[in-house]
């Protein structure tokens, strides 16, 4: 297959990915602040697709000999910042999920605690 021919195929592909992740937001089944990244680093490869040599150049500046290389490092640099802004999502979500829990706990126990009060002779039995 011809360079020419591959570089079109790739960026179908990206224009593909692109449009499937803007179709996701319009849905409303992924948040714009987590799709950032991904639609930043579809970009991204669109621009090293669109101008092969940039890459060379790229590679130059890093001092990376080969360019296929400084095209790794740009991959895994891009996926540990997908991980970093996912392990902050979890984290914050555990976060608030814990006092959720806890929130609900207190509002159970006060909520027991009035009906004590306004049924002082009534005895539940818990079973669960």
């Amino acid at each position: 297959m011809r360079l020419i021919e591959l570089r079109l195929i790739m960026l179908v592909v990206i224009v593909a990915l692109f449009v499937f992740f803007i179709s996701m937001l319009r849905s409303k089944k992924l948040d714009v602040k987590y799709s950032l990244v991904w639609l930043f680093g579809l970009v991204g490869i669109a621009v090293l697709v669109a101008f092969p040599g940039l890459l060379d150049r790229v590679s130059d500046l890093l001092g990376i000999g080969i360019p296929v290389n400084a095209l790794f490092l740009v991959c895994i640099a891009f996926l540990a910042c997908i991980c970093i802004s996912l392990t902050v999502v979890v984290s914050r979500l555990s976060y608030r999920l814990r006092k959720l829990t806890q929130n609900i706990a207190i509002m159970e126990n006060e909520a027991a605690k009035k009906d004590d009060e306004i049924n002082p002779g009534k005895q539940e039995n818990d079973i669960g």
